[in-house]
């Protein structure tokens, strides 16, 4: 909550400076500030920054890309491709792009054309989305590899720890799950998501208080013995 409210703090702060000339009206500093807001969940925010990026510099390829990327949040795709298009004819990052362009293929159900799109690029973000694909094909020590490379390209990828032990678990791999998935859950943007899958991680491994501890910090009273129900399910039926 905090981080959005400091961006609405600037919203107001910067309409009250319009007519500035300085720094904090760059369309760098417009970036900046609405890379802020969606990490903090608040798109339309970020959408408003984006903009008003574009409407210091026409050209700012950031700008375009980010707004591409909030749009794709949103499921707005035919918006977000517009945006792609824009940035492409002005020779934007071509990893980036064709990152979102795999990202929108995904969204689409075209898993195919999202596979092509990310090997464009040995990009962290194509690295980590391609394993993903590859995940979903099954094909998990493929997978497996690329988390491990975006690991070493960025130690602080939070979804890559959090991907490499979700695909460690399909292969019934709890204790090397546990151990990414802890990486996952000690880097400073983790969230319920992130707890979530370390706690089942635990639970298959077998250690279900653990688990319930970590569930603890999210949730109580009877949502927490619904959460920790369901993982006794899963459980069992994995030992059927």
């Amino acid at each position: 909550m905090r981080d959005v409210s400091i961006v609405f703090f600037v919203c107001i702060l910067l309409g009250g400076c319009a007519s500035e000339k300085d720094d904090r009206l760059s369309p760098k500093a417009m970036v900046r500030i609405a890379k802020k807001a969606r990490r903090g969940g608040n798109t339309e925010a970020a959408i408003n920054f984006y903009n008003k990026a574009l409407e210091i510099n026409s050209n700012d390829n950031d700008a375009m890309l980010g707004l591409a990327e909030a749009y794709i949040d949103m499921k707005l795709l035919d918006a977000a491709l517009e945006y792609i298009k824009k940035a492409e004819a002005n020779d934007c990052n071509v990893s980036k792009s064709s990152y979102l362009r795999g990202k929108i293929c995904l969204l689409s159900g075209n898993n195919v054309g999202a596979e092509k799109e990310f090997l464009k690029s040995t990009s962290p973000d194509s690295l980590n989305a391609l394993g993903a694909v590859y995940d979903g094909r099954g094909e998990h020590e493929k997978a497996q590899s690329l988390y491990k490379q975006v690991i070493a390209k960025s130690p602080s990828y939070i979804d890559a720890y959090n991907n490499m032990g979700l695909s460690l678990m399909l292969c019934d791999k709890y204790e090397e799950a546990v151990f990414y998935l802890e990486n996952a859950c000690s880097l400073p943007e983790s969230s319920v998501t992130y707890r979530s899958n370390l706690a089942l991680a635990y639970g298959l491994y077998g250690n279900v208080e653990k688990a319930k501890s970590i569930y603890a910090q999210d949730f109580d009273g009877r949502e927490l013995e619904e959460k920790v129900s369901y993982l006794e399910d899963i459980i069992s039926a994995k030992h059927q």
